[in-house]
């Protein structure tokens, strides 16, 4: 499976990782942290859409 990730740093140093496509969005103090932190609410969202 492949997605889109946006990442960036806020003004205020804390980064920012976004699943553009599955609006999916997660915060951290490092950019490692944001994308291990997008990966477990990916994993969360597909869940959640698999039991409907």
């Amino acid at each position: 499976m492949q997605f889109e990730v946006e990442v960036y740093r806020k003004d205020t140093g804390e980064w920012v990782a976004t699943a553009v496509e599955y609006g999916v969005s997660v915060t951290g103090i490092t950019e490692q942290e944001v994308l291990a932190r997008i990966m477990d609410a990916l994993g969360q969202h597909f869940r959640k859409a698999s039991r409907r």
